[in-house]
């Protein structure tokens, strides 16, 4: 009686362990596959924390100039996830094009916090490196594709929670393009984000577009002392309800899949 009893209270501390590692976000980094990249078919941390993704720029920074990368180049990355109240924070973040293919190495550079995943096209966080307050940074490095590639898009999904608990969990991406030292291609890019907004001035539905073709993964709308005031997830046809908003001027920032951020402005009556 005594060895049964031994027994299942073994068994129970071994289910509890678990149980408790799960819920305080103590996994060893995140599956390859859901960075919200087209190559990843749009998936993120949503998939398994559920409610929605936001999208903030600048949460993945280099050390790459502005005139571009040069190729076979070493360059240092950060990636950066706040939340304030937040203590355990994941990421996971891969280089790509947009039919999915890596482009360029991902390096590891601190092997406490972080490592790769999916045969080395994913950078993640380990174990040790999620607890935090109201923020976590993290470090690798990158070697610049060959010079046949001209643009690279790192894509990445960032996860936060509070206290280890999935509830109230919060899910943002963010993406950082680079281009290839000398690519020509570069001011021609930079002239397609301007977005168009129809009718304008508008009083109910507003209507997005572009010089070419458009599907928004997020937009948000801002009011003229850049106040977040709308936020949409996959827009259906473009079209945005804007009769809530009190008369005045507004910005619309649009975040494309493709890791391209549209902007543009419309007055509300």
């Amino acid at each position: 009686m005594k060895i049964t009893y031994t027994f299942f209270m073994a068994i129970a501390a071994v289910i509890l362990v678990s149980f408790t590692s799960t819920q305080l976000g103590k996994r060893d980094g995140t599956e390859p596959g859901y960075t919200g990249s087209p190559g990843d078919s749009l998936k993120n941390c949503t998939v398994c924390h559920g409610g929605r993704a936001t999208f903030i720029p600048d949460w993945i920074t280099s050390n790459v100039p502005a005139t571009g990368y040069v190729p076979g180049q070493r360059y240092s990355f950060k990636a950066t996830n706040t939340e304030i109240g937040g203590t355990r924070f994941g990421f996971l973040i891969s280089p790509q094009a947009i039919d999915g293919t890596l482009l360029g190495t991902l390096l590891v550079t601190d092997t406490t916090t972080t490592k790769l995943v999916g045969n080395e096209k994913y950078v993640t966080y380990k174990a040790a490196g999620t607890e935090g307050v109201d923020s976590f940074s993290w470090v690798f490095d990158w070697v610049a594709p060959a010079d046949t590639v001209n643009e690279v898009i790192f894509y990445g999904a960032f996860n936060s929670n509070f206290e280890g608990h999935k509830d109230g969990d919060e899910t943002t991406l963010s993406t950082l393009r680079l281009y290839k030292q000398g690519f020509t291609g570069l001011t021609e890019n930079a002239k397609i984000l301007s977005l168009a907004v129809y009718p304008n001035p508008a009083s109910n539905i507003i209507t997005l577009q572009t010089a070419h073709a458009f599907a928004p993964l997020q937009v948000n709308v801002m009011s003229q002392e850049g106040k977040l005031v709308l936020t949409l997830t996959n827009p259906t046809d473009n079209k945005i309800e804007v009769s809530s908003l009190t008369a005045g001027i507004y910005f619309i920032q649009a975040q494309q899949a493709d890791g391209k951020t549209y902007s543009g402005k419309f007055v509300k009556f």
